[in-house]
């Protein structure tokens, strides 16, 4: 379930950038992580920690819930199984 939610979340950090006009490059450097790991959350093989999604939330100006909304007809919040 865990890969599942990475790869949600790492799409919508992805069109979040890209709606930004921001560079994988670019948003690395400000989010101060290499563009290789920013790549490989955006593809959903890595998690994002709760520090970088503030981090994203600000150099991006989105809200932090941009990052949970998932768009299949009506908008829905991924939400974890606990």
């Amino acid at each position: 379930m865990t890969e599942e939610y990475n790869r949600l979340i790492g799409k919508r950090v992805k069109m979040q950038r890209i709606s930004a006009k921001v560079s994988q490059t670019e948003l690395a450097k400000e989010l101060g992580v290499t563009q290789t790991h920013l790549s490989n959350i955006e593809n959903g093989r890595a998690g994002l920690t709760i520090p970088n999604l503030i981090k994203l939330h600000q150099i991006l100006e989105c809200p932090i819930s941009s990052f949970f909304w998932i768009s299949k007809g009506k908008r829905k919040l991924i939400t974890a199984a606990i």
